[in-house]
């Protein structure tokens, strides 16, 4: 019972901040140990931008355990196949050959559109939607590639919502109907370093996993925090901006701030809510 006062009072933080932010705007919390989740507009779907990265990254992985992409296979990045945007291939004068999973680091660190748009054609969107469907995720669809504007202008836009994000970053936490393997690896290059907005409300040195995304009027940030007993998942999702894109990006540090603080609460204190001694935490 006093968890669930302390998930209300959560919950009512979250609900005051979203009351507040010039976007429409929504929000999942996921207690990895207890189960217990909390949403606000957690069904809303959204434009994920680069979150939609954290599936396709998945979907390699399950390709490549199946025999059908060879992960260290070396592919010339020319300039035909560069993506404008956010990346570094793209603004390389030289051709370099880098490994598939390389590649897919690229995506996940520094967001590389061109390199995304390879591991689209490797992971297909049919196969990452089939995927997505086998998880019973429904509103979750890769639908386009980085910066085709054409298809964002016919609606084909790659969507998700907050509480199918946390659902996967469940199943990638405790793999039910993926593999550990495909799992663990996603996990591994999610854990990399990047810049993102749940950072800005979290302590320096926190592990975590995520992917950030963001495109005009749209901000994106989702990931599991890894606390010693309590991990959590969060995803914060917004559309709609109607100032300028730092407040949507302020609003995701604040809800990651708040979300850290009580769940670092529950995470070294008893269940009475009593303080415990760090060396007695387990």
């Amino acid at each position: 019972m006093s968890e669930g006062l302390l998930w209300q009072h959560l919950m009512q933080q979250i609900e005051r901040e979203i009351s507040s932010v010039p976007a429409v705007a929504g929000v999942a919390v996921l207690d990895l140990h207890a189960g217990q989740e909390i949403a606000v507009h957690g069904d809303e779907v959204f434009p994920t931008a680069s979150t939609i990265k954290i599936h396709i990254l998945a979907q390699l992985f399950r390709r490549a355990e199946a025999g059908e992409l060879d992960l260290s296979r070396r592919v010339p990045v020319t300039a035909s196949l560069h993506a404008p945007g956010s990346g570094v291939l793209t603004y390389l004068d030289d051709t370099e050959q880098l490994t598939v999973r390389n590649l897919a680091t690229l995506m996940i660190i520094v967001s590389d559109n061109t390199a995304t748009n390879l591991c689209i054609d490797w992971a297909t969107p049919e196969g990452t939607n089939a995927m997505l469907q086998h998880l019973g995720l429904e509103k979750t669809r890769l639908r386009r590639k980085m910066q085709d504007h054409q298809a964002v202008l016919k609606g084909d836009e790659n969507t998700a919502t907050p509480r199918e994000i946390v659902t996967f970053l469940k199943e990638l936490h405790q793999p039910q109907r993926l593999s550990r393997y495909v799992c663990e690896e996603t996990l591994r290059i999610l854990k990399k370093p990047k810049r993102g907005f749940l950072m800005n409300g979290l302590p320096i040195g926190v592990e975590m996993a995520n992917k950030p995304g963001a495109m005009d009027r749209v901000r994106c940030d989702a990931g599991i925090v890894y606390l010693k007993r309590r991990p959590y998942a969060i995803c914060v999702m917004t559309k709609f901006g109607l100032d300028h894109p730092s407040l949507q990006e302020e609003f995701i540090g604040a809800v990651a701030r708040l979300t850290h603080t009580h769940m670092t609460a529950l995470d070294t204190t008893s269940s009475y809510g009593q303080g415990v001694a760090p060396e007695l935490l387990r």
